[in-house]
């Protein structure tokens, strides 16, 4: 991964995390809180791309995804490790909350 957050589809979804350290960020084109987060996710890509997958999943494309995974609030981000939900942020999170989340996945 290059920095960036891949889109992810629920398709793709089984394939894409059930292996290693993943990062999904649950979001909608109508979720300002979802806005702000993106940036800080883009960021911890560049610091983090070697150790983990970062992914986004539109929860208006995907609603079965959304709610098999439990998300009910906007933005959603899910940690995962080998397809097992090990962390979870609800809301607007601070980058530093996000980055807190991410060292104690990879530790």
């Amino acid at each position: 991964m290059s920095g960036k957050v891949e889109d992810l589809k629920e398709k793709d979804f089984l394939a894409k995390t059930k292996k290693g350290i993943v990062l999904v960020d649950f979001w909608a084109t109508w979720c300002h809180a979802c806005k702000t987060v993106e940036p800080h996710l883009n960021d911890l890509t560049k610091k983090f791309n070697d150790k983990i997958k970062f992914y986004k999943i539109n929860v208006t494309e995907n609603p079965e995804l959304s709610s098999r995974m439990g998300v009910m609030s906007l933005p959603n981000i899910l940690i995962l490790n080998n397809g097992k939900v090990k962390d979870q942020l609800i809301g607007a999170s601070t980058k530093q909350a996000i980055e807190s989340a991410i060292k104690k996945a990879i530790k």
